[in-house]
C-alpha cells in the first residue's frame, strides 16, 4: 500500500505559537513523505527551528522524509547550525556501570552533605563565640525569649517523662535485687544510671524531638518565605540571626532540664523503693550519697551541654536544607528527628568509652 505525500503551506513568522499548534498534528502524520512550504516564511525563531530538527529524524526512523520547499539558504544555513535532538538514552546502556553510578553519586551527594553539615557548624560557633563581639543582629531581648520556650516550656514533660522511667528502671531493678536480698543498692543502681546516662539521654532525646524539630520547621519556613533571603540583602547572617539565640538558649537551659529529669528520675526509684522494698528514705539517699561520685555529675554535665549543640546544630542544617515549600519543610523536619535522635545515641555510647 503507497502512502500518499502532504504538502503544507507555512505561514510567514514560525514561532513558539505556531509550534505549539502545528507540531502535535504533524507528528502524529502517518502517511507519505511531509513537504513544508517556506515560500511565504519570512521569520524563524529557535522553538520552530527544534521543530523541524525533530520532525526531520522522527520521519527519518518511520523511513519517511521531510521535504523543505522553497526555503531561503538564510534559513537553510541556519537550520543546518542546530544541535541536534539528544538521543534517548535506555536504562541497557548503563547495564553494567548502573551500580557503580549510583555509588558514585550517593559518595558526591554525602560529601556535599558533610560539608554543608560542617559548614552551618563552623559558623554557628564562630557567630556564637568570636562573632559575637563584632556585630549583634539579634532582637534585644531574644535570649530570654528562647530560652523561655526551649527551657522553661520543656521542663514538665522533662521531669514527668524521666520520673517515669526511672519508676521502671526501678521496678524492675528492685524484682531481681529483692530476689538476692540486694535491695539497698537500689538507691546507688538509679542514682548511677540517671545522672551519668538515662538524665541527659532523656532530656536530649525529648529536646531533639522538641526543639530540634521547631528549629528545622522555623528555619525551613523562612527559607520558603524567602525571609532567609530578606536577612542576606539587608547584610545580616542568618545563622547568627535566628541559631545563635537558639545555640546560647539551649546551652543554658539544657544542663537545668538534664539535672531537673534526673532529679525525678531518682525520685521515681525513691517511690518503688519506699513502696514496693519497704525501704527507709535514709537508707535509699545514704546509700546514693555513698556511691555517687562527682566524676559522675561532672560525666552527666558535660554530656549534656554537648548534647544540646548537636539539638541546635543537626536542626539548623535540616532548616538551612529546606526546598519546596510545604511538603519539603515536613520531610526535613522529620529527617532532622531521626537524625538527631541517631546522632545523640552515638555521641552518648561514644562518652562511654571516654568518661
Amino acid at each position: 500500500m503507497a502512502f500518499q505525500e502532504k504538502t503544507i503551506s507555512l505561514p510567514s513568522a514560525l514561532d513558539r505559537e505556531w509550534v505549539e499548534k502545528t507540531f502535535g498534528p504533524l507528528e502524529g502524520f502517518n502517511g507519505g513523505d511531509l513537504i513544508l512550504d517556506f515560500s511565504q516564511t519570512m521569520r524563524i525563531d529557535s522553538a520552530a527551528l527544534c521543530a523541524i530538527r525533530i520532525l526531520d529524524k522522527m520521519y527519518k526512523d518511520r523511513g519517511r522524509k521531510l521535504v523543505l520547499r522553497n526555503i531561503a539558504a538564510s534559513f537553510l544555513s541556519t537550520l543546518g547550525a542546530a544541535p541536534e535532538p539528544a538521543p534517548a538514552v535506555s536504562k541497557e546502556d548503563f547495564s553494567f556501570h548502573g551500580p557503580l553510578i549510583r555509588a558514585g553519586d550517593r559518595l558526591i551527594a554525602a560529601k556535599e552533605t558533610i560539608v554543608h553539615a560542617l559548614s552551618v557548624l563552623v559558623e554557628m560557633i564562630y557567630w556564637g563565640t568570636l562573632g559575637i563581639l563584632k556585630k549583634q543582629d539579634f532582637r534585644r531581648g531574644i535570649l530570654g525569649e528562647q530560652m523561655f520556650q526551649l527551657g522553661y516550656k520543656a521542663l514538665g514533660i522533662v521531669a514527668l517523662l524521666s520520673f517515669l522511667i526511672g519508676m521502671v528502671l526501678a521496678l524492675q531493678a528492685a524484682i531481681q535485687l529483692k530476689t538476692f536480698g540486694a535491695g539497698v543498692f537500689l538507691g546507688p543502681l538509679i542514682g548511677i544510671t540517671m545522672v551519668r546516662e538515662m538524665g541527659p539521654l532523656l532530656t536530649a532525646i525529648i529536646l531533639a524531638g522538641r526543639t530540634g524539630s521547631a528549629t528545622t520547621a522555623e528555619i525551613g519556613t523562612m527559607g520558603v518565605g524567602e525571609e532567609l533571603d530578606a536577612l542576606k540583602t539587608m547584610g545580616i547572617n542568618p545563622i547568627q540571626f535566628v541559631v545563635v539565640p537558639k545555640f546560647w538558649a539551649i546551652s543554658l537551659t539544657m544542663p537545668v532540664l538534664s539535672i531537673c529529669g534526673t532529679v525525678a528520675g531518682i525520685i521515681g526509684g525513691w517511690c518503688i523503693g519506699i513502696f514496693y522494698l519497704d525501704l527507709s528514705s535514709s537508707l535509699y539517699w545514704g546509700q546514693l550519697w555513698q556511691y555517687l561520685f562527682f566524676r559522675d555529675v561532672v560525666a552527666g554535665f558535660i554530656k549534656s551541654v554537648i548534647f544540646s549543640w548537636l539539638i541546635i546544630w543537626i536542626g539548623a542544617f535540616y532548616g538551612f536544607r529546606v526546598r519546596g515549600g510545604a511538603e519539603g519543610v515536613g520531610r526535613e523536619t522529620t529527617a532532622s528527628v531521626v537524625a538527631c535522635i541517631f546522632i545523640i545515641i552515638i555521641a552518648d555510647a561514644l562518652f562511654s568509652f571516654v568518661i
